[in-house]
């Protein structure tokens, strides 16, 4: 949703993606090993200057046929007790899922765990899983056959994510083309509006 228009908009640039945890974004954009990053704005992070882009929302991903799968909201408490794919605890997005489950009096203990978004999916497809998934992850994956998403009860606290860079002068001109081409769009609609679409069981488009 970023690097396509980036691309666009200065076709002769290159772009190399990598996953990171947030801890090591932290240390390359320091080491100038890279120039932006895509992350949680939280205090993990220092030496750096945020552009906000979007409040992460948090969906369960469910078989159709699971216990939950016929409600509209669904309480941490409940999905605590199913079966859990969810990304490993090194992820910021584990800590996050953690901090709340805690915080609802509960604790998740997973059966499997992974350090990718695409393998949590492959094996959520399985249906014999169920997982915590971020409302930005339906963009590229989506809602297996045979599964459902619901709502989850809104934290107390919604974690923001946004694009991070280092906090020095000059910028990287590769990093302000980047944060310019974030300022043209709303990624924060989109997503809702994507969200909106799979909750009513319409097929989705990504805008």
């Amino acid at each position: 949703m970023l690097t396509s228009p980036f691309c666009e908009r200065h076709p002769h640039a290159r772009v190399s993606l990598t996953s990171l945890s947030s801890r090591e974004v932290n240390r390359q954009l320091t080491d100038f090993e890279i120039d932006v990053a895509m992350t949680y704005l939280d205090d993990e992070l220092c030496g750096v200057q945020a552009t906000p882009l979007y409040e992460e929302r948090y969906l369960l991903l469910t078989p159709d046929d699971g216990e939950l799968a016929d409600r509209e909201v669904v309480r941490w408490a409940e999905v605590s007790a199913l079966p859990l794919c969810l990304l490993s605890g090194e992820m910021r997005n584990r800590r996050i899922l953690d901090a709340i489950f805690l915080a609802n009096g509960v604790t998740a203990v997973p059966a499997i765990e992974t350090d990718t978004v695409s393998a949590l999916y492959a094996h959520v497809a399985t249906h014999r899983w169920s997982s915590v998934v971020a409302h930005a992850w339906l963009h590229m994956f989506g809602v297996p056959e045979g599964m459902r998403v619901i709502r989850m009860e809104r934290p107390a606290q919604t974690p923001r994510v946004g694009l991070v860079v280092a906090d020095r002068t000059p910028e990287p001109i590769l990093a302000r083309a980047l944060l310019d081409v974030a300022r043209d769009l709303d990624l924060r609609d989109d997503l809702n509006r994507l969200v909106h679409q799979h909750l009513a069981g319409r097929p989705a488009v990504p805008s």
